[in-house]
């Protein structure tokens, strides 16, 4: 379809790229924001819709995000997981490699690239896995898949255990000059942990997974700083991590950053007394201490980015119950939403300072063509209506997953509409794709 023609009037444009905040008219056409202007001051173009009270803000950015596709479409698809995806705003999303087959190969990422031309429904932005079959043993052709597509090397899913295959990824991804993105776990410590290692854990007799699963992986990741990689932490958790990576983060000089994801800042262990398998998740819901420390290091600039880990899983394995169900929540429509009725922004100022960790700084951290609203640019845009307020149904979601501790509860802020390339693929509530 082609794009359209409009001019979003009345709104507060929010592009954390450039430090904007401030009322202002947004021209579009040809796939292209046109111009950006105080209200009146620039010459219209096409449909003349009205955004007063609306904030007006580059598509959103998720650089975790698990579509499934290859060989476990039954989880989700490129198609229903990029749908999600606009609904919650995200014009550009990072697929992880821990598919059936894996995206080891530079040919696989040709295929899974081809595949995303033909159904995506916003930009996706492939990740090539960091070892062969996703072992211990044998690391993949880095530069191979990322001349192929690819915009990161990850371990998620199949974290690395042994410090020596860690300094390899990270020395080559060094060579190859790409973001090495690293899920930190020691296996040998969570063993078959399913959910935080605790008093809930005894009470319901289900393994936990101890806080330093996580913690020593971290801390055996950020000591590798001489290797020259930039390194990236994924869903950061706890406290423990938190206090880790800030220690480290000066002998990085400015080569380490890490991620936490919306239901790490507010949803406790105790969810699964409620949820069950629809609130077990890797790694864990852990405590109100830990959402507390996740708050306040989003607040201080210190984690950086948020993501979804967007992992769906078909509805009858999330029902096999708490022990036999898989790890993962769905997140894409519901991130921003959940990520602000928590750090409550209100102004301008406020939603410039959030909307940095959904735009610029993911799109930054891989050097992606998102997460900035520019004249002459593509026009990828969320348009977000900060005051309302809605109740999460699962059963409405667009994605195939269903899993959220978030479902009956009310957040406050919901997108409503988000413009890939310039046409409206999301508007008012409708799915336009």
């Amino acid at each position: 379809m082609s794009a359209e023609e409009f001019t979003l009037r009345g709104g507060v444009v929010i592009n954390p790229a450039a430090g904007f905040a401030a009322q202002a008219d947004v021209v579009v056409a040809q796939g292209v924001v046109q111009d950006i202007a105080l209200p009146g001051k620039c010459d219209t173009a096409g449909e003349i819709i009205e955004v007063a009270g609306k904030l007006v803000a580059p598509g959103l950015v998720d650089i975790h995000v698990h579509l499934r596709e290859p060989g476990q479409t039954h989880k989700e698809t490129i198609a229903t997981g990029t749908r999600a995806a606009v609904v919650g705003g995200f014009t550009s999303v990072c697929c992880m490699s821990n598919t059936t087959p894996p995206i080891d190969t530079p040919d696989r990422v040709r295929e899974l690239v081809d595949r995303i031309n033909h159904t995506a429904a916003c930009k996706v932005y492939p990740f090539g896995a960091a070892t062969k079959g996703h072992g211990q043993d044998e690391l993949t052709d880095f530069t191979g898949m990322l001349e192929a597509g690819c915009v990161a090397i990850t371990d998620d899913a199949f974290p690395l255990q042994s410090r020596q295959l860690k300094r390899q990824a990270l020395l080559q991804a060094a060579e190859v000059g790409c973001v090495f993105i690293a899920h930190p776990e020691d296996k040998s410590i969570s063993a078959d942990g399913l959910i935080n290692e605790g008093e809930l854990s005894a009470k319901l007799g289900v393994p936990g997974m101890p806080r330093r699963a996580t913690a020593e992986a971290v801390a055996e990741w950020v000591g590798l700083h001489d290797c020259g990689a930039y390194l990236h932490l994924a869903h950061i958790a706890t406290k423990d991590e938190v206090e880790l990576v800030t220690e480290a983060l000066p002998t990085w000089t400015g080569r380490l950053s890490m991620e936490t994801a919306p239901h790490y800042l507010s949803v406790t262990e105790d969810a699964i007394l409620r949820f069950g398998a629809d609130a077990k998740v890797n790694p864990p819901l852990r405590t109100v201490d830990d959402n507390t420390a996740m708050a306040a290091a989003v607040r201080n600039d210190i984690i950086t980015i948020i993501a979804t880990d967007h992992a769906p899983h078909a509805l009858d394995e999330k029902a096999l119950g708490l022990e036999e169900a898989p790890l993962g929540l769905v997140g894409l429509e519901t991130s921003l939403a959940a990520t602000a009725t928590v750090l409550k922004p209100r102004t301008p100022a406020d939603w410039l300072w959030l909307l940095d960790k959904f735009t610029a700084a993911p799109a930054q951290l891989l050097g992606l063509e998102a997460g900035r609203l520019v004249a002459g640019e593509p026009a990828d845009i969320a348009i977000i209506d900060p005051q309302v307020q809605w109740t999460v149904r699962p059963e409405r979601f667009e994605s195939k997953g269903r899993a959220t501790p978030f479902a009956g509860q009310t957040l406050r802020s919901q997108v409503w509409g988000t413009v890939v390339d310039g046409r409206f693929v999301f508007r008012a509530g409708e799915l336009l794709v």
